[in-house]
């Protein structure tokens, strides 16, 4: 039986490279978020209607291809389409002045009316 040595390192050169960051991990910017995609999602999920709508008729649609048959496919199918189709027409004809959001109202306050 044979046994393996290790292989010899240089002397010269570290068993690890330099890497800047504590403990030899990576640095990082302190200015880019870890999770940017997903951030940017969930912001425009709740800061803005349509994404919402157009999100519930696509799982519609998929539900009723994928889970229904007969009538309530085609029911649910046609009313997931109909809501991504008025959802982008509706979308796509906002003004930017349209887009501004509104601050919460607190719970017993007046909506301003």
């Amino acid at each position: 039986m044979t046994s393996r040595r290790p292989r010899r390192q240089d002397s010269a050169s570290p068993a690890v490279p330099p890497v800047p960051g504590a403990l030899g991990l990576p640095a990082v910017p302190a200015s880019k978020p870890a999770r940017r995609k997903t951030a940017r999602l969930a912001r425009t999920l709740r800061t803005r209607w349509w994404p919402r709508f157009l999100l519930a008729g696509a799982l519609l649609v998929i539900v009723s291809v994928t889970l229904l048959s007969g009538a309530a496919a085609a029911w649910v199918g046609i009313s997931g389409a109909a809501i991504v189709t008025v959802t982008v027409f509706r979308a796509a004809s906002m003004k930017p002045e349209e887009y501004r959001y509104e601050p919460p109202v607190p719970p017993g306050g007046t909506s301003g009316l």
